[in-house]
């Protein structure tokens, strides 16, 4: 299987990585992992990791304060309807 997101730009930007879940101004979670074949990802959550998918995902903010739109983590052609 192709991997449907860019993994040299995931792994670019300053780490950690925190995300916004689509609907909610807050809190900020931070990304435990994700798998750039899927699109799934695990967040922490206070403690615990809780699976979910890139399409759950408003925004990812680095370690800089930077924003990052999900759409712009996928490969050409790679994002699902």
């Amino acid at each position: 299987m192709p991997d449907i997101l860019k993994a040299d730009l995931i792994n670019s930007l300053p780490q950690p990585l925190t995300v916004r879940l689509l609907g909610e101004k807050e809190p900020m979670w931070e990304l435990h992992d994700i798998d750039v074949e899927t699109g799934l990802l695990r967040i922490n959550v206070c403690g615990k990791l809780q699976g979910m998918h890139i399409s759950d995902i408003g925004d990812f903010t680095d370690m800089d304060g930077v924003t990052h739109d999900p759409d712009s983590f996928y490969c050409e052609g790679g994002q699902t309807p």
